[in-house]
């Protein structure tokens, strides 16, 4: 199986242009699959239907969540399709293999106070704080994945136009307004960041968002940073990066933004992703209509 898994990994790095990140799930679910067969002592080539559905169920008992056993089992069909193509097997033992997710979980959010606390309280002199005030403000002005504000580059921000270019999964790009918020804190940080490359001695770097080291910033950077700043706010609950995005999409639609637009603000390929927003706005919905309707 491990050579399969190795060109099945390949194939689709190359001609799907899935993310590091994508990619990096689906060797995980590939090897999870592995060890069951080898504990189990099952040839992968020869497994039946049955015992897939024994590999998902033990995933549940070992607390997956359902949408992490739906990803597994669409890894798992992806993988025997591309066996199937390249002759590793003789028949696709997913073919009649699905998971019904249950229950639909609605995105957590941060309230407006809860937002505004966090971007506020990076409100030092220092240099480190400007930084992190720019981050924080563009992080929220654009709803970008953590991901992506760890990888923006500082060619990619146009001043003159207060706009940024966000390389998303895949490979895709898309334009970005900044606030004006953004656009000024993020030009008080490039004022500091052109001395801290003079401080270095360094050629100017691709990441934008630079460490004191001047070094850019990985993902697991900026949810340190992240904590940070949430425990300064006085933010009691757990917060993690991807709420932030959520943040936005939902703020972007309570305020009257067309779907569609949120959608490519996001870099969201299907509508579909977007539209679980508009269950959080359940009740401003409900407050248009009783405004706008000619038989409120």
């Amino acid at each position: 199986m491990q050579t399969f898994q190795k060109d099945f990994l390949s194939y689709i790095a190359s001609e799907r242009a899935h993310s590091a990140n994508t990619l990096s799930a689906y060797g995980r679910d590939l090897d999870q699959f592995a060890l069951f067969c080898t504990r189990k002592k099952i040839d992968f080539r020869a497994i039946t239907l049955r015992q897939l559905r024994e590999f998902l169920a033990s995933l549940r008992r070992g607390g997956n969540a359902e949408r992490s056993i739906a990803r597994k089992a669409s890894t798992l069909k992806q993988f025997y399709q591309f066996c199937l193509r390249e002759n590793g097997v003789t028949a696709d033992p997913t073919e009649l293999l699905s998971v019904r997710v249950k229950k639909h979980v609605l995105p957590k959010i941060l309230t407006n106070e809860e937002i505004v606390a966090l971007v506020e309280s990076a409100n030092g002199p220092g240099e480190q704080e400007t930084r992190d005030r720019a981050m924080l403000e563009l992080w929220y002005a654009t709803g970008a994945r953590v991901s992506e504000i760890a990888l923006l580059k500082a060619k990619n921000l146009d001043w003159a136009d207060g706009l940024v270019r966000i390389k998303g999964k895949g490979g895709t790009e898309r334009i970005v307004p900044l606030s004006q918020a953004a656009l000024t804190w993020c030009q008080k940080y490039r004022e500091i960041r052109v001395g801290w490359l003079r401080r270095f001695d360094l050629k100017d770097p691709d990441s934008f968002f630079l460490t004191i080291r001047g070094k850019g910033f990985t993902r697991q950077g900026i949810w340190k940073l992240l904590k940070k700043y949430v425990k300064r706010a006085g933010i009691t609950r757990r917060v993690w990066p991807h709420m932030i995005r959520h943040t936005f999409a939902t703020e972007m639609l309570h305020g009257g933004a067309d779907l569609r637009v949120v959608q490519d603000l996001l870099g969201h390929k299907s509508i579909s992703t977007t539209e679980v927003y508009t269950h959080l706005d359940i009740e401003n919905l409900k407050s248009m209509q009783v405004k706008y309707h000619p038989r409120r």
